[in-house]
């Protein structure tokens, strides 16, 4: 049967799904004799399923219908297929191999079953689901301002209005909504600032692949946020960006080259951090208040280490400054673990700031 042996693979070659070419060479050669649900599965892993699905906790059906659409719209694949494509993908790879909770079942409707992947409808009689959406004319398209269905709880951002791109969610749209999904289609570029700021509810976001900026206070205050994976391509974190929000683990991509103050200020449950070596700075307070934060690695590339930093960083046990660091501000490692030590090179700003500050130090070299 497809789906079990499609399984037995993704758990034999777990990194195929990083491979494009491994991967689609698996597919020949376990496959050779089913070419038509090779290429459906293939067609879908192209749609960049697998990352999604390896950055979110749940697999909801919103999730799965949004890759059943583009399959539709954009390739002229049967809903039928389309339908069981998507459902292979969400139950093999993600229940099975990564133990997601998932909503999907492999689809049966050839067998006369309904739709494994149901159809997202609006409960507002007579409206286009986009319609529901309220909006702003900006240079060269739209930003939306708010949501006007009765169903708050997924919100599937549309990337067309009146035949322009909807480029942007405006400032301060979705504060305090109690929306618990959003889900945002290719070609919004900026999120404004405190644009969901205080949806205490919200616990999962998927970003675009064409986002650029998240602005201040976008997502402050969601404690309840778990997964936000950034994608690759975003440029700019604002000020308190995720402050106060439930992530556990946060991975900053290359194309990130500028970060606001406290960005990731008072995330309690903040575990599991990667900076990039393009980042130049830790800005102010940027782990402020991060209490289970245990363990971060800095770049060669940083040069600066902002004001509290790490303040109240009360698990952090040891941190490897950089020689290339030439400035730290007060308080960064204020009310850290009691056995806090700092590593770094005999005669570098990271010595001399720990002698001045009576801070446990570790030369290496």
């Amino acid at each position: 049967m497809f789906e079990n042996e499609f399984t037995q693979m993704l758990g034999r070659y777990s990194d195929a799904v990083s491979d494009r070419r491994k991967f689609i060479g698996l597919m020949k050669d376990i496959f050779p004799d089913q070419p038509m649900q090779a290429n459906l599965v293939n067609t879908v892993f192209d749609l960049g399923i697998a990352k999604e699905i390896i950055s979110i906790d749940h697999i909801s059906n919103a999730f799965a219908f949004r890759f059943v659409k583009r399959l539709v719209d954009e390739f002229g694949i049967s809903r039928l297929n389309a339908d069981w494509a998507v459902s292979v993908w969400c139950v093999c790879f993600g229940q099975r191999i990564l133990h997601k909770s998932c909503d999907i079942k492999i689809s049966a409707a050839k067998s006369g079953a309904a739709p494994a992947i149901k159809e997202e409808r609006s409960p507002d009689t007579g409206k286009q689901y986009a319609e529901l959406f309220r909006y702003t004319r900006i240079p060269s398209g739209y930003g939306v301002t708010g949501f006007s269905g009765q169903n708050k709880r997924t919100i599937i951002f549309p990337n067309m209005y009146n035949g322009q791109p909807v480029k942007k969610i405006m400032a301060s749209a979705f504060a305090k909504c109690e929306v618990q999904e959003v889900i945002m289609t290719d070609g919004i570029e900026i999120i404004e600032e405190d644009a969901f700021k205080g949806c205490l509810d919200l616990k999962q976001v998927i970003f675009s692949n064409t986002l650029k900026e998240i602005g201040d206070c976008t997502f402050e205050g969601c404690g309840s946020l778990v997964t936000a994976a950034l994608p690759i391509g975003v440029e700019q974190l604002g000020r308190y960006a995720f402050s106060n929000t439930g992530l556990k683990g946060v991975f900053i991509p290359q194309s990130v080259y500028w970060t606001g103050e406290g960005v990731y200020s008072n995330c309690k449950k903040l575990n599991n951090v990667a900076i990039p070596n393009n980042i130049i700075s830790i800005p102010n307070g940027m782990f402020c208040g991060c209490e289970a934060l245990a363990d971060i690695s800095l770049p060669e590339t940083i040069d600066g280490i902002g004001e509290s930093a790490f303040e109240g960083c009360s698990a952090l046990q040891s941190i490897t400054i950089p020689e290339s660091v030439r400035c730290i501000g007060e308080r960064a490692f204020v009310d850290v673990h009691p056995k806090f030590t700092i590593l770094c090179q005999r005669q570098s700003v990271a010595e001399q700031y720990a002698r001045k500050h009576d801070i446990t130090f570790q030369i290496i070299y």
